[in-house]
């Protein structure tokens, strides 16, 4: 089985292979660990695409008569500008939202169920429109439906 040819077979790994491994090695681990560290604001796409999918809401929003009636007096660019940075925050980008908390900004509004639903519907097809990938979309919006509690006013409940 085993014939000998003669040759001599060095078992042990040569420096400059071991280097070119380490290397390599250590290239893909510096890959993971940034495919890891990359925020959700950085995968939907950066400021860019989250400045075009606010823009894009605010214009579904304003045809939308499930919820528009809402926003009949708020001055749509600072509404804008809010959203942009608490959407840009929650996503883990480098934005600081500015604005009041959820509670206080909607507690004169009495906003149901089907409005705060209607709202998420708008904002799925904004981020759609966008080009945010659907998956992230999810991403984001399990980051706001914690705030619904703060938003949506029960009948008889007290802010």
């Amino acid at each position: 089985m085993g014939q000998d040819t003669g040759v001599k077979r060095d078992s042990r790994v040569k420096p400059g292979y071991f280097a070119a491994w380490l290397m390599a090695a250590l290239v893909c681990a510096m890959y993971a660990g940034a495919a890891r560290a990359t925020t959700l604001f950085a995968s939907m796409g950066g400021e860019a695409v989250l400045h075009t999918a606010v823009d894009r809401f605010a214009e579904i929003v304003e045809a939308d008569d499930r919820i528009n009636f809402t926003f009949a007096e708020t001055d749509i660019s600072k509404f804008k500008e809010l959203l942009f940075e608490q959407l840009c925050e929650l996503s883990g980008g480098p934005c600081h939202y500015s604005g009041r908390d959820m509670r206080t900004a909607h507690a004169k509004l009495k906003i149901t169920t089907a409005e705060f639903n209607a709202l998420a519907e708008d904002l799925y097809l904004a981020l759609g429109k966008a080009g945010v990938p659907y998956r992230l979309q999810n991403r984001l919006m399990a980051l706001l439906a914690p705030m619904q509690r703060q938003i949506v006013k029960t009948p008889g409940a007290t802010p």
